[in-house]
């Protein structure tokens, strides 16, 4: 993933609970000053408050349009700049000399050699360099600005370094992202008890499970694909509830092979790639966000027992011009009542549409 998608996408979804993450996706994009002040003044501290304002305010007002663009400064700034620096020895006094006495946009690199001298045993501003100037350790960060409250930022990281893909990027597009928030948020606002052992089908790479977690009282979580290629890159994303206990396991397998009642035993392969059997519990909740790729889609659905709790989603995306078509795309509906129709649930909790930019997705919860 490039740069630039990846603060759009940390912005979908944190950018809500964490606003300071919209300064990142503008430090990441535009190099834009407001944000570097704003992401430095949050990476410090309140106790350099006052230092950082003192140079944002310098920097901001080293012209005064009304002596013809000559620079000018503001002493009383300047002195409470210097004297409340961590380091003042003679490269930092020069870099902020540059800075104040130069009407051209600010020099990156003497930026943040000041801003490395208000604290210099703050490692974060290192990082917010790597990040303005070079585009690195941007998942890094976004774990620090997200109070390392979410598993993602920094699990995402491990993932992109070690896996490589357009499928991996079309994991974590847009309209992806949105969808499974959108489960997310609606179990919530609906206060849903998922139980104690969810089956996301056609699991992919795990996303879904990822925001389950971070979002939602979920206990544990078995993801199943056919594609052999998704269960690393979904541990990886969950690895820190793969790592306790197997909360997270994803496993290679046709969804039409799931039992859902009473013990399930199936071969799994365990991160090194050894191979182990599991035995799972019945499971008490069945989501699959992908049912638009079902081939014998009502046969799979036809195999869930009645009474359980399912969470359904479908697209109308069936535009075979479309550059974006996918070939595995079999079985789309035209709207959430051809939808909720051919699910026919004996109980529908919610029943809704969120409109996407190329296309429409519909979801039912509802109880089989």
């Amino acid at each position: 993933m490039q740069p630039h998608e990846i603060v759009d996408r940390l912005t979908i979804l944190y950018g809500n609970n964490h606003p300071i993450i919209n300064s990142l996706e503008r430090v990441v994009n535009t190099e834009e000053l407001s944000g570097i002040f704003a992401l430095s003044s949050y990476l410090l501290g309140k106790e350099h408050r006052d230092t950082m304002n003192a140079l944002k305010n310098l920097v901001y007002e080293r012209k005064n349009p009304n002596l013809d663009g000559k620079v000018t400064l503001r002493t009383e700034l300047l002195f409470k700049l210097i004297i409340n620096l961590d380091n003042r020895d003679e490269e930092v006094i020069s870099a902020i000399k540059n800075l104040v006495s130069n009407n051209a946009e600010p020099d990156m690199f003497l930026l943040f050699k000041v801003l490395q001298a208000i604290d210099t045993e703050n490692e974060w501003i290192e990082t917010l360099k790597s990040v303005t100037i070079y585009k690195n350790n941007i998942l890094k960060l976004a774990h620090r600005l997200t109070e390392e409250k979410y598993t993602i930022p920094i699990n995402m990281g491990k993932m992109v370094k070690r896996f490589k893909g357009k499928a991996l990027t079309d994991s974590f597009s847009r309209g992806q992202l949105r969808s499974k928030l959108w489960v997310s948020d609606i179990i919530n606002d609906l206060d849903i008890d998922l139980g104690d052992m969810i089956y996301v089908c056609a699991g992919w790479y795990g996303v879904l499970s990822a925001i389950l977690f971070e979002r939602n009282k979920v206990n544990n979580i078995r993801s199943f694909d056919i594609d052999s290629s998704c269960s690393l890159p979904a541990e990886t994303l969950n690895r820190s509830y793969t790592q306790n206990g197997w909360m997270f396991k994803a496993s290679t397998m046709d969804i039409k092979d799931l039992i859902y009642t009473g013990e399930f035993m199936y071969e799994t392969l365990k991160y090194n790639d050894d191979k182990e059997m599991i035995t799972d519990d019945a499971s008490s909740c069945v989501i699959n966000t992908s049912c638009e790729h079902i081939e014998d889609f009502d046969d799979w659905w036809d195999g869930i027992p009645e009474g359980m709790l399912v969470i359904m989603q479908n697209n109308d995306f069936d535009d075979e011009d479309h550059e974006d078509h996918d070939d595995t795309v079999v079985n789309t509906v035209s709207s959430i009542e051809e939808w909720s129709k051919r699910l026919n649930v004996s109980e529908t909790l919610y029943a809704g549409t969120l409109a996407l930019d190329k296309y429409n997705r519909y979801m039912v919860i509802g109880y089989k």
